[in-house]
């Protein structure tokens, strides 16, 4: 009897290289909301946000920028303008073709797919982005189902990565997620998943040790034992 291996994507780091555009578009949100709060500019810290690339967007937004920066009063309002303008930063990104895949991804997706793979991608991104990223890299035609974890809570199919792994895999008996950070490591590990550790993207091999494998280019993903079908005797 055959059966079918689904396979989990992660996105920005992933399949998209979000390193440089995505962390501008971030970096430019952040600027303008302190000029909205009419607060200094402090210098603004591209590793710091890159660091955080992954993180869901409730951490995320609270971890890119110095604490000291903003009074205490104004940081749950500083934190939702903050989303606001830096989403639309990256949205605008996506649209005037700042972003791309790495180079292989397309090719590797599509040969995963004659195999027989069903694919699956999530993010821990919010909702506007990640369909602005799907739609604009034509990343329909490779996956089943795309899922980001606003979408999961507002559903309330899943409350983390974790949740969202489970949700997509429910009908299949194997599952593998593949990720650049440690977030989509654990989230596979948590719900006894192989795992597959990107080092192309934001993580690194620290980071990634405990992935059951890890690949340094996306068409090596290809090259591991992933088992799309099997025949029982």
């Amino acid at each position: 009897m055959a059966q079918r291996t689904v396979l989990v994507f992660d996105t920005d780091g992933t399949l998209l290289d979000a390193r440089s555009a995505v962390v501008d578009a971030v970096a430019e949100g952040l600027g303008e909301t302190y000029r909205h709060f009419d607060l200094p500019v402090p210098a603004l810290d591209r590793d710091r946000i890159a660091a955080a690339i992954g993180l869901p967007s409730s951490r995320f937004f609270r971890d890119v920028y110095p604490p000291a920066s903003v009074p205490a009063e104004l940081t749950d309002r500083f934190v939702g303008e903050f989303e606001v303008r830096s989403t639309r930063c990256e949205v605008a990104a996506l649209r005037r073709g700042a972003t791309e895949l790495f180079a292989g991804v397309e090719e590797t997706l599509a040969r995963l797919r004659e195999r027989g793979h069903p694919l699956m991608l999530f993010s821990n991104a919010q909702a506007s982005y990640f369909d602005a990223v799907v739609e604009t890299h034509g990343l329909r035609r490779f996956f089943d189902r795309a899922l980001s974890l606003e979408e999961a809570v507002r559903r309330r199919v899943a409350r983390d990565k974790a949740g969202m792994v489970r949700h997509l895999c429910d009908a299949f008996p194997r599952a593998v997620v593949i990720g650049d950070r440690v977030h989509d490591v654990e989230a596979g590990r948590a719900c006894g998943a192989k795992t597959v550790g990107c080092l192309y993207g934001f993580g690194d091999q620290d980071e990634l040790a405990a992935a059951d494998w890890r690949v340094s280019v996306p068409s090596s993903i290809l090259d591991l034992p992933l088992a799309a079908r099997e025949s029982a005797d």
